[in-house]
Protein backbone atom coordinates (compact mmCIF):
# COMPACT_ATOMS: atom_id res chain seq x y z
CA UNK A 1 0.00 0.00 0.00
CA UNK A 2 1.18 3.45 -1.14
CA UNK A 3 1.48 5.79 1.78
CA UNK A 4 1.66 9.64 0.76
CA UNK A 5 3.90 10.63 3.48
CA UNK A 6 7.21 9.66 3.86
CA UNK A 7 8.80 10.28 7.88
CA UNK A 8 12.75 10.13 7.61
CA UNK A 9 13.92 9.81 10.68
CA UNK A 10 16.52 8.50 12.92
CA UNK A 11 16.55 6.35 15.23
CA UNK A 12 18.55 6.95 18.39
CA UNK A 13 17.25 10.49 17.53
CA UNK A 14 13.52 10.87 17.70
CA UNK A 15 11.92 7.43 16.67
CA UNK A 16 9.68 7.62 19.60
CA UNK A 17 8.49 11.19 18.15
CA UNK A 18 8.20 9.21 14.53
CA UNK A 19 6.09 6.97 16.08
CA UNK A 20 3.65 9.34 17.75
CA UNK A 21 3.40 11.91 14.75
CA UNK A 22 2.53 8.93 12.28
CA UNK A 23 -0.37 7.55 14.42
CA UNK A 24 -1.65 11.22 14.79
CA UNK A 25 -1.92 11.69 11.12
CA UNK A 26 -3.13 8.56 10.57
CA UNK A 27 -5.90 9.62 13.12
CA UNK A 28 -6.50 12.80 11.49
CA UNK A 29 -6.34 11.83 8.03
CA UNK A 30 -8.36 8.90 9.02
CA UNK A 31 -6.31 6.09 6.70
CA UNK A 32 -2.75 5.35 7.36
CA UNK A 33 -0.61 8.05 5.58
CA UNK A 34 2.78 8.17 7.28
CA UNK A 35 5.44 5.82 6.25
CA UNK A 36 7.67 4.25 8.62
CA UNK A 37 10.61 1.98 7.73
CA UNK A 38 9.73 -0.13 11.33
CA UNK A 39 6.04 -0.79 10.53
CA UNK A 40 5.67 -0.30 7.24
CA UNK A 41 9.07 -1.81 5.40
CA UNK A 42 7.42 -6.47 5.58
CA UNK A 43 10.08 -8.67 7.20
CA UNK A 44 12.25 -10.12 4.28
CA UNK A 45 11.80 -7.19 1.58
CA UNK A 46 14.84 -5.29 0.83
CA UNK A 47 15.43 -2.29 3.05
CA UNK A 48 16.86 0.11 0.18
CA UNK A 49 14.38 -0.67 -2.18
CA UNK A 50 11.37 -0.57 -0.12
CA UNK A 51 12.74 3.10 0.84
CA UNK A 52 13.17 4.36 -2.66
CA UNK A 53 9.70 3.03 -3.60
CA UNK A 54 7.98 4.73 -0.48
CA UNK A 55 9.76 7.89 -1.30
CA UNK A 56 9.19 7.71 -5.11
CA UNK A 57 5.14 7.43 -3.96
CA UNK A 58 4.59 9.84 -1.52
CA UNK A 59 3.73 13.01 -1.95
CA UNK A 60 5.47 14.91 1.22
CA UNK A 61 8.26 13.41 2.80
CA UNK A 62 9.28 15.02 6.95
CA UNK A 63 12.64 14.93 7.76
CA UNK A 64 12.05 14.95 11.20
CA UNK A 65 15.01 16.43 12.82
CA UNK A 66 15.63 16.23 16.87
CA UNK A 67 18.23 17.91 19.19
CA UNK A 68 21.11 14.91 17.91
CA UNK A 69 19.75 14.42 14.53
CA UNK A 70 23.20 16.96 13.65
CA UNK A 71 25.54 15.56 16.08
CA UNK A 72 25.25 11.75 15.67
CA UNK A 73 28.42 9.94 15.03
CA UNK A 74 29.92 6.76 13.67
CA UNK A 75 32.23 4.82 15.64
CA UNK A 76 34.98 6.78 14.97
CA UNK A 77 33.49 10.11 15.55
CA UNK A 78 32.87 10.78 12.14
CA UNK A 79 29.31 12.68 11.49
CA UNK A 80 26.98 9.78 10.28
CA UNK A 81 25.54 12.53 7.80
CA UNK A 82 28.78 12.91 6.11
CA UNK A 83 28.87 9.39 5.31
CA UNK A 84 27.07 8.51 1.45
CA UNK A 85 25.44 5.71 2.60
CA UNK A 86 23.84 6.67 5.76
CA UNK A 87 20.72 5.72 5.45
CA UNK A 88 18.79 9.04 6.35
CA UNK A 89 21.36 11.34 4.51
CA UNK A 90 20.49 8.73 1.80
CA UNK A 91 16.42 9.24 2.33
CA UNK A 92 16.75 13.11 2.20
CA UNK A 93 19.14 13.30 -1.04
CA UNK A 94 16.28 11.62 -3.06
CA UNK A 95 13.44 13.51 -1.45
CA UNK A 96 15.67 16.52 -2.35
CA UNK A 97 16.32 15.21 -6.12
CA UNK A 98 12.49 14.59 -6.85
CA UNK A 99 10.99 17.75 -7.52
CA UNK A 100 7.46 16.38 -7.11
CA UNK A 101 8.11 15.75 -3.75
CA UNK A 102 7.25 18.35 -1.05
CA UNK A 103 10.23 18.25 1.72
CA UNK A 104 8.88 19.63 5.15
CA UNK A 105 11.86 20.12 8.19
CA UNK A 106 9.94 19.28 10.99
CA UNK A 107 11.82 20.11 14.46
CA UNK A 108 10.88 18.63 17.90
CA UNK A 109 12.74 18.27 20.86
CA UNK A 110 13.30 22.13 20.81
CA UNK A 111 15.84 21.56 17.83
CA UNK A 112 16.81 24.28 15.30
CA UNK A 113 17.35 24.30 11.99
CA UNK A 114 21.01 23.34 10.77
CA UNK A 115 22.89 25.97 8.71
CA UNK A 116 23.46 24.63 5.20
CA UNK A 117 27.51 25.20 6.28
CA UNK A 118 27.07 22.06 8.48
CA UNK A 119 25.21 20.10 6.21
CA UNK A 120 27.21 17.66 3.34
CA UNK A 121 26.64 19.39 0.02
CA UNK A 122 23.95 17.22 -0.78
CA UNK A 123 21.99 18.44 1.60
CA UNK A 124 22.31 21.96 2.09
CA UNK A 125 18.97 22.65 0.18
CA UNK A 126 17.53 21.37 3.23
CA UNK A 127 18.67 24.48 5.38
CA UNK A 128 16.57 26.81 2.84
CA UNK A 129 13.18 25.01 3.73
CA UNK A 130 10.66 26.63 6.01
CA UNK A 131 9.96 24.10 8.91
CA UNK A 132 7.40 23.28 11.05
CA UNK A 133 7.92 22.96 15.01
CA UNK A 134 6.37 20.77 17.22
CA UNK A 135 6.12 21.02 20.83
CA UNK A 136 4.66 19.30 23.85
CA UNK A 137 2.96 21.95 25.28
CA UNK A 138 1.09 22.53 21.89
CA UNK A 139 1.39 19.16 20.56
CA UNK A 140 -2.65 19.19 19.22
CA UNK A 141 -2.03 22.38 17.65
CA UNK A 142 1.08 22.02 16.32
CA UNK A 143 0.12 18.91 14.72
CA UNK A 144 -3.22 20.51 12.89
CA UNK A 145 -0.48 22.95 11.13
CA UNK A 146 1.57 20.40 10.04
CA UNK A 147 -1.57 18.68 8.62
CA UNK A 148 -2.58 21.67 6.65
CA UNK A 149 0.77 21.85 5.12
CA UNK A 150 0.32 17.81 3.92
CA UNK A 151 -2.98 18.71 2.50
CA UNK A 152 -2.01 21.70 0.81
CA UNK A 153 0.53 19.55 -0.81
CA UNK A 154 -2.17 17.39 -1.63
CA UNK A 155 -2.65 15.04 1.11
CA UNK A 156 -6.19 14.47 0.69
CA UNK A 157 -8.83 14.20 4.07
CA UNK A 158 -11.11 11.12 3.31
CA UNK A 159 -14.33 12.44 1.37
CA UNK A 160 -17.56 13.07 2.75
CA UNK A 161 -20.60 12.31 1.56
CA UNK A 162 -22.92 14.81 1.56
CA UNK A 163 -26.37 13.88 2.27
CA UNK A 164 -29.30 14.58 0.07
CA UNK A 165 -31.48 17.25 1.27
CA UNK A 166 -35.23 15.40 1.00
CA UNK A 167 -33.04 12.72 3.68
CA UNK A 168 -33.40 15.61 6.41
CA UNK A 169 -37.29 15.73 6.95
CA UNK A 170 -37.54 11.97 6.50
CA UNK A 171 -35.17 11.14 9.14
CA UNK A 172 -37.17 14.35 11.35
CA UNK A 173 -40.21 11.92 10.77
CA UNK A 174 -38.57 8.70 11.66
CA UNK A 175 -37.34 10.32 14.92
CA UNK A 176 -40.87 12.12 15.84
CA UNK A 177 -42.12 8.91 15.36
CA UNK A 178 -39.81 6.85 17.88
CA UNK A 179 -40.32 9.28 20.11
CA UNK A 180 -44.27 8.62 20.23
CA UNK A 181 -43.52 5.07 20.38
CA UNK A 182 -41.25 5.33 23.10
CA UNK A 183 -43.68 7.84 25.19
CA UNK A 184 -46.54 5.61 24.24
CA UNK A 185 -44.45 2.02 25.80
CA UNK A 186 -43.56 4.18 28.75
CA UNK A 187 -47.42 5.01 29.28
CA UNK A 188 -48.47 1.72 29.41
CA UNK A 189 -45.49 0.66 31.65
CA UNK A 190 -46.34 3.40 34.09
CA UNK A 191 -46.34 1.72 37.61
CA UNK A 192 -49.53 1.42 39.30
CA UNK A 193 -50.24 1.54 43.06
CA UNK A 194 -50.22 -2.47 43.11
CA UNK A 195 -46.59 -2.26 41.86
CA UNK A 196 -45.47 -0.30 45.02
CA UNK A 197 -47.72 -2.84 47.53
CA UNK A 198 -45.43 -5.58 49.79
CA UNK A 199 -42.75 -5.06 52.16
CA UNK A 200 -39.57 -2.46 51.36
CA UNK A 201 -36.36 -2.54 52.91
CA UNK A 202 -34.18 0.12 54.59
CA UNK A 203 -30.53 -0.10 54.49
CA UNK A 204 -30.16 0.02 58.09
CA UNK A 205 -33.12 -3.19 58.57
CA UNK A 206 -36.12 -0.79 59.44
CA UNK A 207 -38.74 -1.76 56.56
CA UNK A 208 -41.98 -0.20 55.01
CA UNK A 209 -45.48 -2.26 54.91
CA UNK A 210 -47.37 -0.74 51.57
CA UNK A 211 -50.88 -1.35 51.23
CA UNK A 212 -53.42 -0.25 48.99
CA UNK A 213 -56.15 1.92 50.61
CA UNK A 214 -58.89 3.43 49.14
CA UNK A 215 -57.76 5.29 45.82
CA UNK A 216 -54.32 5.85 47.11
CA UNK A 217 -51.32 3.48 49.40
CA UNK A 218 -50.83 3.60 53.26
CA UNK A 219 -47.60 3.07 54.68
CA UNK A 220 -46.00 1.91 57.88
CA UNK A 221 -42.27 2.12 58.85
CA UNK A 222 -41.00 -0.68 61.71
CA UNK A 223 -38.26 0.48 63.50
CA UNK A 224 -35.10 -1.66 62.82
CA UNK A 225 -34.70 -1.73 66.94
CA UNK A 226 -37.89 -1.78 68.36
CA UNK A 227 -40.02 -3.41 66.24
CA UNK A 228 -42.65 -1.24 66.16
CA UNK A 229 -44.19 1.22 63.83
CA UNK A 230 -42.74 4.33 64.50
CA UNK A 231 -43.76 6.11 61.27
CA UNK A 232 -46.50 6.28 58.80
CA UNK A 233 -48.79 8.23 56.34
CA UNK A 234 -50.10 8.26 53.01
CA UNK A 235 -48.62 7.66 49.26
CA UNK A 236 -49.70 8.21 46.47
CA UNK A 237 -48.88 7.55 42.20
CA UNK A 238 -47.81 10.82 40.48
CA UNK A 239 -47.24 8.65 37.20
CA UNK A 240 -44.09 6.95 37.44
CA UNK A 241 -43.27 8.45 40.85
CA UNK A 242 -44.19 7.79 44.74
CA UNK A 243 -44.49 10.75 46.44
CA UNK A 244 -44.85 9.70 50.61
CA UNK A 245 -45.63 11.67 53.51
CA UNK A 246 -44.63 10.28 57.16
CA UNK A 247 -46.00 11.23 60.14
CA UNK A 248 -43.64 10.10 63.57
CA UNK A 249 -46.15 7.43 65.42
CA UNK A 250 -45.26 8.52 69.08
CA UNK A 251 -44.68 12.17 68.79
CA UNK A 252 -46.69 15.17 68.02
CA UNK A 253 -44.07 16.88 65.55
CA UNK A 254 -45.52 19.31 63.11
CA UNK A 255 -42.80 18.23 60.32
CA UNK A 256 -43.84 14.78 57.78
CA UNK A 257 -41.07 13.04 56.16
CA UNK A 258 -41.44 14.23 52.27
CA UNK A 259 -40.24 11.06 49.85
CA UNK A 260 -39.97 11.29 46.04
CA UNK A 261 -39.37 7.50 44.99
CA UNK A 262 -39.00 5.27 41.94
CA UNK A 263 -39.21 2.35 40.59
CA UNK A 264 -35.89 0.51 39.57
CA UNK A 265 -36.17 -1.11 36.04
CA UNK A 266 -36.45 -4.30 37.64
CA UNK A 267 -39.20 -3.43 39.92
CA UNK A 268 -36.91 -4.75 42.94
CA UNK A 269 -35.61 -1.13 44.30
CA UNK A 270 -37.48 2.23 45.53
CA UNK A 271 -35.39 5.12 44.28
CA UNK A 272 -35.43 8.35 45.38
CA UNK A 273 -34.73 11.04 48.13
CA UNK A 274 -36.55 12.08 51.49
CA UNK A 275 -36.15 14.93 53.54
CA UNK A 276 -38.23 16.76 56.60
CA UNK A 277 -40.90 18.83 55.34
CA UNK A 278 -39.89 22.14 57.92
CA UNK A 279 -36.29 21.77 55.97
CA UNK A 280 -34.67 22.08 53.08
CA UNK A 281 -32.14 19.53 53.09
CA UNK A 282 -32.17 16.64 50.94
CA UNK A 283 -30.82 12.82 51.42
CA UNK A 284 -31.18 9.88 48.79
CA UNK A 285 -32.71 6.56 49.95
CA UNK A 286 -33.32 3.24 48.16
CA UNK A 287 -35.39 0.52 49.28
CA UNK A 288 -35.19 -2.62 48.32
CA UNK A 289 -37.94 -5.75 48.02
CA UNK A 290 -38.14 -7.96 50.53
CA UNK A 291 -37.25 -11.21 48.73
CA UNK A 292 -40.09 -13.48 48.25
Amino acid sequence: MAHEVFISYRRADTSGHAGRIGDDLDRLFGRPVAFRDVDSIAAGSDFVDALEGAIAAARVCIVLIGDTWLTETQADGTPRLADADDHVRREIELALSDEALRVVPVLVEGARMPAAADLPAPLQRLARLHAVELSESRWDFDLRRLADVLRAAGVAMPATTRRPRWLWPLLATLLAALVAVVAICCWRTAPTADDFAGLWYLPNGSYWSVREQGSGLWIEETHYDSRQVWKRGEAAVDGVELQVALALVFEQRPFRYLHRLRLSADRQSLIGEVRRSDRDAVQSVVLTRMPQ
